[in-house]
């Protein structure tokens, strides 16, 4: 899993339709911001035609990361356990201080988050991979060791 980046389905559905969307109504919103520049001339110093091209390179180069992403994509389907993989909601309790906290496990900026964020390869996120509740997991933070027993692993409902 070196190269892939573990996604749900619908992560990988939502990238496509960002994908498409940018590649038909944003490329034709910057052509035409683009054109409209153009057309006032004096290309020294035509401020919307800097801003049309800036626009341009943020449009291509976020095309540029889709691309990239989905063909680096793996698909996890959660099994019928409830154990912590990509796209579990996680509940989990401090061992010392008794506060709950809720995490959900995807891929930094590309997953919808109902709760704090982490990713598989982050030290949270490898200590949760294929846990299950009760079990505990130790992590260390800036501030130490903290231990959490998984209280909840839950998946979003599916459609279909």
């Amino acid at each position: 899993m070196a190269n892939e980046i573990p996604m749900t389905a619908e992560d990988v559905a939502r990238l496509h339709a960002e994908l498409e969307e940018l590649k038909t109504e944003g490329r034709r919103r910057v052509r035409k911001d683009l054109a409209k520049a153009l057309s006032f001339g004096d290309f020294r110093e035509n401020a919307e035609l800097d801003e049309a091209r800036r626009a341009h390179g943020i449009l291509e180069g976020r095309i540029a990361d889709l691309v990239q992403l989905l063909g680096r994509a793996e698909v996890v389907e959660p099994t019928g356990e409830a154990r912590v993989a990509v796209g579990a909601t996680v509940v989990a309790s401090d061992l010392e201080t008794q506060e709950e906290i809720c995490l959900r496990v995807g891929v930094a900026g590309i997953s919808e988050t109902a709760g704090s964020l982490v990713t598989p390869d982050s030290p949270v996120g490898r200590a949760l991979m294929g846990k299950g509740v009760s079990d505990e997991i130790e992590v260390q933070t800036p501030s130490g060791a903290r231990r959490y027993r998984l209280l909840s692993v839950t998946f979003p409902a599916r459609e279909g």
